[in-house]
């Protein structure tokens, strides 16, 4: 769960900042949302969108036996169908048979009753982030069964928010239809569940099952946990026999509080098992910013982890952000980011809609003990035209047939190229010298506005981790929209931070292009973030003359999605 104001630290009993009173909350037609969304140029056409209204963190990332008996991944996610604006959060619906070609369901779960009557219940202020997890017992006719069962954490008046419970109504394969818990919340806010540790904030949860016994963790913050007495970052630790009745174990792991690095509260956290290590991805928050998202390995006993190395999941920083995983069904753990909005409240207004998901990423733990990502192998399918294939070979000029330049006329190490679009997939390969390599994107007729990639060798700060990395990858958005164009993105700070590169230097650089929706892979590290493009503005010139055996290919990209939900039916 992420928040856009300030909140109270004091855990008081007291009116929350993502409480908006009825009278003050934002509604825009559902219908006039999905066409000024439909219509938006800058709206991603093959990353998951909501149809219309704002979206945030995924939820419930999980794979359920379709109506056919086939395995279905169902994506959730912090919705707000009422107005792209970040208030009374709902949880959205999409599922997708490979991860790619997505389908909207209606809403799968709202708020309660509403905060400002008598009977508000916990989670009156909205439905927050959560996951689904495999309930599998032993019912009242001595059946076993599996039940798939929401874990989400209810924003209400209380001082923190709370652990609640929904299950799915049985006989409906799409889980479209939800009953939450007579008893929730079944955590209570803190310190009533917490054997009286005072905490700023708890939210957000990963559970998993072990020797018959449920665990789960929530994300918070410890006032004086951190050096020199400040506030850390935590995953606090809970157990149950049945998901209903929890105990407090106490924290699973904690920061250093060191702000400018792992934050002051951790949101999201998840852990999971990659080979030999576990592995504690966390997102790091202060005073209501969304810092990063970072993984942590370590080796856990019972209900502690104790932390080994730690590094950035990303190097677009909060432009992929309070991610989840599931583990497929052919053993590969794949994970989906939140790709916040890079527009204001006016602009989002405007445009419809608000926020995407980036691709899903496989997870893997590379040679060097680090946390490395890949877009899943199914991105593959939405390759159209074969915009070019060069090598530093190709003496070739002119210009293709699908209106790409290609070479300079000589022959060697040489690769420079131009071609246009918005919907890309690029992969660069090659050694990297000592040159740097220079892609831009979003390259204006008259040449003047340009988003600009660069990558280069750099002098490792570390023996271990991200900080023996060799590479460098930075991207300049400086340049990217005339200053006050109408969508000209607010944040233009650059992005920035080490990648690896293989034996020798070498180089897999691929970058996924989907209109303002824009990712960046180097041999494994990422590098995501929202782009503030003109319409218009599709040139794009690749600079590798840095790289020795250097090939480029490039191609169009399909749309994922074949409709969108229909306003008048919901």
């Amino acid at each position: 769960m992420t928040t856009d104001a300030p909140t109270d630290a004091a855990p008081q009993p007291q009116p929350r900042s993502w409480a908006v009173p009825p009278n003050r909350r934002v509604e825009c037609d559902p219908a006039e949302q999905a066409a000024r969304a439909a219509a938006d140029p800058a709206r991603p056409r093959w990353h998951v969108t909501p149809p219309w209204g704002w979206l945030n963190d995924p939820n419930g990332l999980s794979v359920w036996p379709g109506p056919d008996g086939a395995p279905l991944v169902h994506l959730f996610y912090q919705h707000n169908s009422h107005a792209p604006v970040h208030e009374r959060i709902e949880w959205g619906h999409q599922y997708s048979a490979d991860l790619i070609h997505w389908h909207d369901l209606p809403i799968a779960l709202r708020p309660g009753d509403d905060a400002d009557s008598a009977s508000a219940g916990p989670d009156a202020d909205g439905c927050w982030s959560g996951i689904i997890v495999a309930d599998e017992h032993v019912d009242a006719s001595g059946k076993r069964v599996t039940v798939p069962t929401m874990i989400y954490s209810g924003a209400s008046s209380r001082a923190t928010q709370t652990c609640c419970l929904a299950t799915a109504v049985p006989g409906d394969p799409l889980l479209t239809h939800w009953v939450k818990e007579a008893a929730n919340p079944v955590i209570d806010a803190a310190p009533a569940s917490t054997a009286g540790l005072v905490v700023p904030e708890m939210r957000d949860h990963s559970a998993w099952r072990e020797n018959g016994r449920w665990y789960q963790v929530m994300g918070s913050g410890i006032p004086g946990a951190g050096r020199d007495g400040a506030q850390a970052g935590a995953a606090l630790c809970f157990s149950s026999e049945d998901l209903r009745t929890w105990t407090y174990e106490g924290p699973l792991a904690s920061g250093d509080g060191d702000v400018a690095g792992t934050g002051s509260v951790w949101e999201c956290p998840e852990l999971v098992r990659l080979g030999d290590s576990d592995i504690l991805f966390v997102s790091a928050w202060h005073n209501s910013r969304t810092l990063r998202s970072m993984w942590m390995t370590g080796q856990r006993s019972g209900t502690r982890m104790e932390l080994g190395l730690t590094g950035r999941s990303d190097l677009g920083e909060n432009y992929f952000y309070a991610p989840q995983s599931v583990l497929l069904p052919d053993g590969r753990r794949v994970s989906i980011g939140w790709m916040q909005p890079n527009a204001d409240r006016e602009q989002r207004l405007a445009a419809g809609w608000a926020g995407s998901m980036c691709i899903p990423r496989e997870v893997s733990l590379a040679d060097d003990g680090t946390v490395r990502f890949a877009p899943i192998a199914e991105v593959e399918t939405l390759r159209r035209d074969k915009l070019l294939d060069l090598t530093d070979g190709d003496a070739s000029t002119g210009t293709s047939g699908n209106g790409a330049t290609t070479g300079d006329g000589q022959q060697g190490a040489v690769l420079r190229a131009q071609l246009k679009g918005n919907s890309l997939d690029l992969v660069l390969t090659g050694t990297l010298t000592d040159g740097v390599v220079t892609l831009d994107l979003g390259v204006s007729d008259d040449g003047a506005r340009r988003t600009r990639l660069q990558l280069v060798r750099r002098t490792p700060t570390g023996s271990a981790g991200q900080a023996a990395w060799t590479g460098w990858l930075r991207l300049d958005r400086s340049a990217s929209a005339a200053p006050g164009a109408p969508w000209a993105g607010p944040d233009l700070r650059e992005l920035a931070g080490p990648v690896p590169l293989g034996e020798d230097g070498a180089v897999h650089l691929r970058v996924l292009l989907d209109h303002s929706s824009l990712e960046v892979f180097v041999n494994g590290q990422p590098l995501s973030a929202r782009l503030g493009v003109a319409p218009g503005d599709d040139g794009v010139v690749v600079d590798a003359r840095a790289l020795q055996s250097a090939r480029l290919e490039a191609w169009t990209m399909a749309d994922a999605y074949a409709e969108r939900l229909d306003p008048a039916g919901v």
